[in-house]
């Protein structure tokens, strides 16, 4: 009887779980759709890494339906010394797709900028028809203040901007624009916003990318879900932002 009781309480819970993970699927799905409706005249990309996994590079074309991914970030470097051990083999399938592509650095907020800066110029070169560099702040430091966090991102943006002769693209979150940097100067900058409620728009007024969801699911990718995004213009006008 004991056994009974308790496997009726665990199929209860694990029923209650599953339409909870149904509904939040569904939910996600919905605020998916309403972005691209909103947004259909705009181009859409997608943001990849190691975490992706092997790609199936020959199903890679679609976001949603007639839909296609016009650009992909990728991770190319994090820290001083770790370099991505998918970007190579991306970076190189993303030119033969004639995909749009960016490469990016997660700052660790705890290192020599200098050296993170030298680390994503080592590893990446740029060529005609990429997008800027970017640069992903997602962390607060523990070992330095805000303050010399503050200058090491600007560092680091300047010895970047220095190698590749392009002002390079700014990416975290709306709280973290919001309520760590706001004295930061960067209206020279492009910005890549990620907020994934349901919205219209980011927070962030200046926004020129939107990473609206990190819940993508995109044929060609089963290893892991996949960041959305979205550029404020078409096509042409992302390509006028890339490297001339």
């Amino acid at each position: 009887m004991y056994y009974y009781i308790i496997k009726e309480k665990f199929d209860k819970k694990e029923y209650v779980f599953n339409n909870l993970e149904k509904k939040r699927k569904k939910s996600e799905e919905l605020k998916i759709q309403m972005t691209i409706n909103r947004y259909r005249s705009y181009a859409f990309g997608i943001d990849i890494s190691q975490h992706q996994g092997n790609i199936n590079w020959d199903s890679l074309n679609l976001i949603k339906k007639d839909l296609p991914i016009s650009f992909a970030f990728v991770r190319a470097t994090r820290g001083i010394f770790y370099q991505d051990a998918f970007f190579n083999k991306n970076w190189k399938n993303l030119k033969q797709k004639n995909i749009i592509r960016g490469a990016y650095h997660y700052y660790d907020v705890n290192k020599s900028s200098t050296d993170q800066a030298n680390n994503f110029i080592n590893t990446v070169t740029l060529e005609k028809g990429d997008l800027p560099p970017v640069l992903d702040i997602e962390e607060l430091p523990r070992k330095q203040s805000l303050t010399q966090l503050k200058k090491g991102i600007l560092n680091w943006l300047e010895i970047v901007e220095s190698k590749y002769k392009i002002k390079p693209i700014i990416y975290s979150n709306d709280a973290y624009f919001i309520h760590h940097i706001p004295d930061l100067d960067l209206s020279d900058y492009h910005i890549w916003v990620a907020n994934y409620n349901p919205r219209d728009n980011p927070k962030h007024q200046q926004w020129s990318f939107w990473q609206f969801s990190e819940q993508g699911i995109i044929k060609g990718i089963t290893q892991n879900f996949v960041d959305l995004n979205v550029f404020k213009g078409d096509i042409n006008d992302l390509k006028k932002i890339t490297l001339h």
